[in-house]
């Protein structure tokens, strides 16, 4: 928002203010000033007066002027100006003269002649020239004969102005109107408010009607002004358009856009004797082309709100006039219209059309007083009988005005809470009598009548608000608030899974994110720990393939096996812990591994995915969480499972509850996966793992006895699990097998039909003393006879 300083002082008295300082203040209220400038260019600028003007003796462009730039001091300029004459008076820039952007006068010959200055045009005084007449930019500025010889042009023409670009908070859209503002910069400055007085003439009863058909409009009203001339604006009412970013048009035009500026009304104006049927109907359901006033075609669609005169398009609703009742200069009789739209349905229609006017954006941001409207169609009167020569004003014709007086309270305990001050209850008066808030003070409590063009004040907090910004938020001081200081640490869960991953990534293996959302079809593969026909599913998914929540790892794992295969990335491990989800979320584990796990070709060792491996990466990550081997199982799938292979998987149980699985997956699966080759996968929850009640790590020193090793052939029927064997003979050695390892499995010749022979390797060990035979005999006939009696298993003979 573009404010003027010299607008800004008809409103409140700023003639004695630096407009840096003013600029800092109003900051400082939280109006944050962006940006500063002069409306116009130039320090050494006077009228001066042509006192003859021949044609250059080398040029047939070019004009030697002599000028009297003060009365009795003549000086010769060259013009290349082709309206210059002799006898005007016009503005002149004295050698010296800082125009801007680098742009000095000197001294000097222009292609022979002296020429000491230079005849200005208004455009090369630093006006937008988007914003001037082509005749401004054409020729020469040629003043009035009155104009004072040798006086600063920029004053005498009014132009001595600073602009403040005002960068406006959206919930002060209000400020939008210049009185508006003046109330701010008043409040600030500790002064009154000088709103313009308005001239009340006899009023004729009009023939206007208004009839409002939507709700979308509350109110509207319309008074007809007769006997208007069409003209040019005078020169004040033109700068004030100008240093506000505001074309000027002509007087009717002009007084339009000057009372917005004033007041934050939009305002429109029709040609009433256009008008066939002297009637506003305003209401939506058009769906026609029509042109407007830029002479172009738009189409409208239903929701647009109307003013509809004579059955067709009087006006788009706060964006842009009809074409057909235009203002123009033979316009004598006229209707001002001021009304309250909807905000949101002319945005909508603004944008689409691509005509987001300066009245739209009053309208869209809620910058109107619809209290203020009477009052704005009288002023609009009263200028047009002083600048448009109007001679008969009717009065005005409207839809009901309802205004309701708006009442917050505050306490003077309440706003110190908030702001954690000691405000006196007379600083805090102070401050609501220059915002000019009227109120009355019960005890220390504020019943603020809230003024009718402060849209944004609903509750004590904006109340609240008004007094810290007034106050001076630099006044407030800083304090920290009053908190137990505690420990950044991680959750015990966050903690272990950080672990899990530390150890998996040492193990080599790569760990992955995935997506969480996956399709109906692969939900329920590999599926674990959730009901079958439980999911979740979006409400709105993006796609089929991603309308549901996963209830396995393994698919999104088994997904990027076949996207790295595809890149020829055949040797991949990976691993994500992530949620799983139905009814229940539940944090698990994944592993999955294909190709080759480690290889030294030089050295010929080539360590290929298998069963084991993966099957070890598991047992290495329940012994670094304390798990011991004693507390779960591993228990071959079912024949018939889909997912895994039936003969090289597993599942890991506790008791009878299934925590996790580990194995190949079948080969269907692998299919339907496009995965080419063998891949070993294993899952686990984290949320039933992390839970357990585990035994504190324990380290012991370095044992200082020798240990015995003994091998031993068992011979037992081939579908006993070895895995079991190996746990019972630990159980059997009375604490002295330290270690127990399968090295061999034999099935063949001297084997008979049905039976295996396992070969283990037992390492005993005393860490109080060195073993004698008899003590590692008398365990081994005790490891023996438990074997016997468990499995049946005895010595290969």
């Amino acid at each position: 928002m573009e404010a003027s300083l010299k607008l800004l002082n008809e409103y409140v008295d700023i003639s004695d203010q630096d407009p840096a300082a003013l600029a800092e203040m109003i900051t400082r209220i939280g109006l944050e000033v962006e940006g500063m400038h002069e409306l116009a260019h130039g320090d050494q600028l006077v009228v001066g007066y042509v006192k003859e003007c021949q044609p250059h003796p080398d040029s047939d462009h070019l004009n030697v002027c002599q000028v009297e730039v003060k009365p009795g001091v003549v000086t010769q300029i060259v013009c290349g100006a082709p309206n210059v004459s002799a006898g005007q008076k016009v503005i002149v820039a004295l050698p010296g003269c800082n125009l801007g952007e680098g742009f000095k006068i000197k001294e000097g010959k222009i292609r022979g002649e002296v020429s000491n200055g230079m005849i200005c045009s208004i455009a090369e005084l630093g006006l937008d020239a988007r914003l001037l007449k082509e005749e401004d930019k054409a020729g020469i500025h040629v003043l009035d004969e009155e104009a004072p010889l040798g006086e600063e042009a920029l004053s005498y023409l009014g132009l001595k102005d600073y602009i403040l670009d005002i960068g406006l908070t959206p919930n002060r859209s209000d400020c939008m109107a210049m009185t508006s503002l003046a109330y701010e910069v008043a409040a600030v400055l500790n002064r009154k408010v000088k709103l313009p007085e308005v001239k009340k003439y006899d009023e004729l009863d009009s023939d206007i009607r208004v009839i409002v058909e939507t709700d979308l409009c509350p109110f509207f009203g319309a008074k007809l002004i007769k006997g208007v001339k069409t003209k040019e604006s005078p020169q004040w009412l033109k700068n004030h358009l100008l240093a506000s970013g505001i074309k000027p048009i002509n007087n009717i035009v002009d007084i339009s856009n000057y009372v917005m500026l004033e007041t934050g009304q939009p305002i429109h104006m029709y040609d009433y004797d256009k008008m066939k049927e002297k009637s506003f109907v305003i209401k939506t359901g058009f769906h026609q082309k029509a042109v407007l006033l830029d002479e172009k075609e738009y189409e409208l669609l239903p929701e647009d709100i109307i003013v509809s005169t004579d059955q067709g398009i009087g006006c788009v609703a706060g964006v842009m006039g009809g074409n057909d009742t235009k203002i123009d200069d033979n316009t004598r009789n006229i209707v001002i219209e001021v009304a309250t739209f909807d905000g949101a349905t002319l945005r909508n229609t603004a944008r689409r059309m691509n005509l987001l006017t300066d009245a739209s954006q009053h309208y869209i941001k809620g910058a109107l007083n619809t209290a203020n409207s009477f009052h704005v169609l009288d002023r609009c009167a009263d200028l047009l009988v002083q600048e448009a020569d109007a001679r008969e004003i009717y009065k005005t014709v409207s839809t009901d005005l309802n205004v309701t007086e708006k009442i917050v309270s505050v306490s003077q305990d309440k706003i110190n809470g908030l702001l954690g001050m000691s405000i006196a209850l007379n600083e805090i008066q102070d401050i609501f009598d220059r915002l000019s808030f009227s109120y009355t003070l019960k005890e220390s409590t504020f019943e603020v009548v809230v003024p009718t063009y402060r849209n944004d004040i609903t509750m004590a907090a904006d109340l609240i608000e008004e007094v810290a910004r007034m106050y001076g938020y630099d006044n407030i001081p800083s304090t920290l608030p009053l908190m137990e200081m505690t420990r950044g640490n991680l959750t015990p869960k966050q903690s272990n899974e950080r672990f899990i991953r530390d150890v998996l990534v040492d193990l080599g293996l790569h760990e992955t994110l995935t997506y969480t959302l996956t399709s109906p079809s692969t939900v329920n593969d590999f599926n674990l720990f959730h009901p079958l026909d439980e999911q979740v599913k979006l409400m709105s998914p993006l796609g089929e393939e991603r309308s549901v929540t996963r209830k396995s790892v393994i698919p999104s794992l088994l997904q990027v096996i076949n996207y790295n295969q595809s890149h020829a990335s055949k040797d991949v491990c990976l691993f994500e812990i992530s949620n799983t989800y139905a009814k229940d979320e539940i944090t698990t584990l994944a592993i999955a591994c294909h190709g080759v796990y480690h290889s030294v070709p030089w050295a010929g060792i080539h360590r290929n995915v298998d069963f084991y491996l993966v099957k070890g990466f598991v047992e290495t990550l329940f012994k670094k969480l304390c798990i011991e081997e004693s507390r779960y199982s591993l228990v071959r799938v079912e024949a018939d499972n889909k997912n895994f292979h039936p003969g090289r998987s597993g599942y890991i149980k506790m008791g009878k509850q299934i925590i996790g699985v580990i194995g190949q997956i079948h080969p269907l699966m692998a299919k339907k996966y496009d995965i080419k080759g063998e891949t070993v996968v294993a899952e686990l929850n984290l949320s039933t793992l992390l839970n357990l009640k585990t035994k504190a790590l324990k380290v012991t020193s370095i044992p200082q006895y020798p240990s015995v090793n003994r091998d031993i052939a068992l011979v037992m029927d081939t579908d006993i699990q070895t895995y079991d064997v190996v746990r019972s003979i630990q159980k059997a050695g009375k604490k002295l097998v330290s270690k127990a390892e399968i090295f061999d499995v034999y099935e063949g010749e001297h084997i008979e039909e049905g039976k295996k022979s396992v070969a283990i390797t037992l390492t005993f060990q005393d860490p109080t003393k060195t073993l004698e035979d008899t003590i590692i005999n008398d365990v081994m006939e005790n490891i023996l006879a438990v074997v016997k009696s468990e499995y049946n298993a005895h010595l290969r003979g």
